[in-house]
């Protein structure tokens, strides 16, 4: 995604507060008026997406959907599931609404979980409020968060700004593929508020961190927000035990538009259903019942420009009874249990290891220079000495592409291995239709 303009910005600050005001509102609602906030979002949703979305009209209607018998939320399995073929087959001239093209949108690339890369479009208006999402998140782990709060945020990409007008919320970016050492220097000399950043690159870092190191980190840091990968609470436990503060997870997906679940101060791990509905299936896709395990199928309640109505996000779940309260007194209902993809490490002769984020964005930055080249990726570490990169080229793949590739990836595996690009025709994927991008035969 690129920078905000000076001008969103300005927009940003104006709008990002009433929605702010209205998205603080929203967690004070009882359950039977957040339902009907609800059942009105998503009516809008699902009639905006029929009238004005060339693959909604053709599915539902092949589906013999009647829209105006869509009156709420208990009618969602009356619509078709939408999968990942769907958003790929007909991006971007039939899944983007009328009145948006290619070139007023911000567009995003998903990594491809389910072995095909997804392309995703937002207008400004559904960027501004993923922002102010976030912020309602950082507020709720921090239990405030003062507009002087700086963030350290290490991740793939740069975040859309550093700060917003007048140098609020500052924001200090840096790359999952740093060095131990480089991303220690920079997170000791930013002294956050707030680190964000992945599982697996926070076990990176701590190795390379001293206790003087983590003292300094600690004067200010008051919350950990790990996401985009599994952690276990007895880990994130372990780490809040080291840096003094809670270490809380975040579930999102590029698709939905941002975060659609995170924990509390108090473990309850919530999901945003202002924002995002939530279903649990199985595997006929029938919803089940609370406290079963099943795939979880969701709904986006504000990318207009590109609906995402029953999609397919193939992470498996567990939720809570409906009535079940947590202590920082939110309605909003909770994940009981959650499994997602469970990645490899690569290890070198010398006993030098690559953790799975790190892996997982040295494919997903080929990706993302990459992208009409290929159609999807996976690193495998076959032996002690040999890794290979196993992609599905598209008509533009040439040999010097192919090349470059696996010099990029030598490079950054500090040329630890023998890195060989294969082309295949697919990729194998988990009986539940994900695959581990991340794979290791030792």
């Amino acid at each position: 995604m690129r920078d905000f303009t000076t001008k969103e910005l300005e927009k940003l600050s104006i709008d990002g507060y009433k929605i702010w005001q209205e998205l603080k509102y929203n967690q004070t609602l009882n359950r039977d008026e957040l339902n009907k906030l609800k059942d009105e979002k998503f009516v809008k949703m699902v009639r905006h997406a029929y009238n004005n979305v060339p693959m909604y009209r053709a599915k539902y209607d092949s589906h013999g959907v009647d829209i105006d018998q869509i009156k709420g939320v208990k009618d969602i399995a009356k619509l078709p599931i939408i999968e990942k073929d769907d958003l790929i087959d007909n991006f971007p001239h039939n899944s983007l609404a009328e009145g948006y093209t290619i070139d007023n949108v911000q567009t995003a690339i998903t990594g491809g979980s389910s072995g095909k890369v997804v392309r995703v479009a937002y207008s400004d208006d559904t960027m501004i409020e993923r922002v102010v999402t976030a912020y309602r998140i950082y507020h709720m782990m921090m239990d405030g968060y003062p507009d002087h709060y700086r963030q350290t945020y290490v991740y793939t990409g740069v975040y859309p700004f550093a700060s917003l007008p007048e140098g609020r919320f500052p924001l200090t970016h840096i790359w999952t593929l740093d060095s131990v050492e480089d991303s220690r220097e920079k997170l000791v000399a930013s002294k956050p508020h707030m680190l964000t950043l992945y599982p697996s690159k926070l076990k990176d870092i701590l190795t390379g961190l001293s206790q003087d190191d983590i003292e300094a980190i600690r004067t200010n840091l008051k919350c950990i927000n790990v996401k985009s990968e599994m952690s276990l609470q007895q880990e994130r436990d372990q780490w809040s035990e080291i840096f003094g503060v809670p270490v809380l997870d975040e579930y999102g997906s590029e698709e939905l538009a941002g975060t659609v679940a995170a924990q509390c101060r108090h473990g309850g791990y919530h999901i945003w259903e202002d924002i995002n509905i939530v279903e649990v299936v199985d595997e006929h896709d029938q919803v089940i019942e609370d406290e079963e395990l099943g795939e979880l199928i969701a709904t986006n309640l504000y990318n207009w420009a590109m609906p995402i109505i029953r999609y397919r996000q193939g992470d498996m779940i567990q939720l809570k009874p409906e009535g079940e309260t947590c202590g920082c007194g939110r309605i909003f209902r909770q994940i009981g249990d959650f499994k997602g993809r469970s990645n490899s490490k690569f290890k070198t002769r010398e006993g030098k290891e690559y953790s799975p984020g790190y892996l997982l964005d040295v494919g997903y930055t080929r990706l993302m220079k990459y992208g009409e080249h290929l159609a999807s990726w996976q690193l495998i570490q076959d032996t002690l000495d040999n890794v290979y990169f196993d992609c599905i080229p598209t008509s533009k793949m040439t040999e010097q592409i192919k090349v470059d590739i696996a010099s990029e990836i030598d490079n950054l595996l500090h040329n630890n291995f023998d890195v060989t690009v294969r082309f295949v025709d697919d990729i194998k994927i988990t009986p539940r239709g994900k695959r581990n991008q991340i794979i290791s035969n030792l």
